[in-house]
């Protein structure tokens, strides 16, 4: 065969052997993905964020390099809005979201949300635990939780006003009819401890990286302060139910909590308003997510991967190592029905909610 001919030959070869090649497989090559993070650094979401960062490579098709971004900033809405109205990252699918979600955002259609969390191209979402801490020495003094109950001028740490995050430990406290004051503006767990250890603020919540890594050894473990209880969701029967891990722990729901402390359960609109926010946010906590329009081959790609990284002992080990929990993931296209929940919720609970957030 003539050389010439021998060249042509190759070059259609490689040709046709690119162009057979998986589109995800070229599609991150030499590239990097951002992962955006919505709270400061040593927050829960960058705590976790930096193990997937770790393992997640490699089962993405071209083992592209991650780097981690902190936006923090209204109780995580600004790197929402950032991500979703492309104010910075594009719908490349070179920037994802790794966020902690606030439901209650989109629930009651607060107005600095610019977008919907339906609104996102979701590669996967993570479920996740918050467990509630405060100082020991909140008046008249607390030794057990139920103790709660009669606690007088407890200052609230939190985010934003707005927050799931805020809403929830005021609606607990309203719930036992306990006065508060809510300090609110921190940019990340770190900074509500510190103001915690200064008795700035005596009250609080936290999923499970910030509490393994930062409540346990800064808050609890110095006799400081103690844990209060772990929000429940909705069991199997449509009861409120605890993890069994935690519970284990000796850590209680609040409704078992507020029993002992009153000598019956919880009820009412707020109660009904604070379990379907503790419901659908532990189910939804953190969303791996990318801007609408956004390449269906990034998307599918991502879905894949995660997926794949879900099984990785190596990885589990570690993040469990981090937060106590095995990371429990749920696939972007199975998210569907809690989004339909959320546009349907009970009118009742999103008037509570409402109006918690516009107190």
């Amino acid at each position: 065969m003539p050389r010439s001919a021998t060249l042509t030959l190759v070059a259609t070869l490689a040709a046709a052997t690119l162009l057979s090649a998986p589109a995800s497989a070229q599609f991150y090559k030499d590239k990097t993905l951002t992962l955006l993070i919505n709270y400061g650094v040593g927050g829960n979401a960058d705590t976790e964020a930096r193990v997937y960062q770790r393992y997640l490579p490699k089962y993405i098709p071209g083992a592209p390099n991650i780097v981690i971004q902190n936006a923090p900033g209204a109780g995580g809405i600004n790197a929402v809005n950032m991500l979703g109205l492309g104010l910075g990252p594009k719908n490349d699918g070179f920037t994802m979201g790794y966020f902690t979600l606030s439901a209650l955002e989109s629930i009651v259609g607060n107005p600095a949300f610019k977008v919907q969390i339906w609104d996102f191209a979701f590669a996967a979402a993570a479920r996740g635990l918050n467990v509630t801490y405060g100082r020991k020495d909140i008046a008249p003094g607390m030794t057990k939780p139920s103790d709660l109950a009669k606690a007088k001028n407890v200052f609230i740490g939190g985010y934003a006003r707005a927050s799931s995050h805020d809403t929830r430990l005021r609606l607990a406290l309203e719930i036992m009819n306990v006065p508060y004051k809510l300090v609110t503006g921190f940019p990340a767990t770190a900074d509500i401890n510190k103001a915690m250890l200064q008795n700035e603020v005596n009250f609080s919540g936290s999923s499970l990286p910030g509490y393994q890594t930062q409540v346990l050894p800064q808050i609890i473990e110095p006799g400081i302060g103690m844990l209060f209880f772990q929000y429940p969701t909705i069991g199997a029967d449509g009861k409120p139910a605890g993890n069994a891990n935690l519970e284990r722990q000796g850590v209680r729901i609040f409704d078992d909590v507020y029993r002992e402390a009153f000598g019956k359960p919880p009820t009412g609109p707020k109660a009904e308003a604070l379990l379907t926010m503790n419901d659908i946010g532990t189910k939804l906590q953190r969303g791996l997510m990318f801007p609408k329009g956004t390449p269906a081959d990034a998307v599918n790609t991502m879905r894949k991967a995660v997926m794949e990284l879900a099984k990785d002992e190596e990885f589990q080990k570690e993040f469990q190592k981090t937060t106590s929990e095995r990371a429990d993931l749920v696939s972007g296209e199975e998210l569907e029905p809690v989004f339909n929940r959320m546009r349907d919720i009970d009118p009742a609970v999103k008037k509570v909610l409402q109006d918690a957030v516009a107190d």
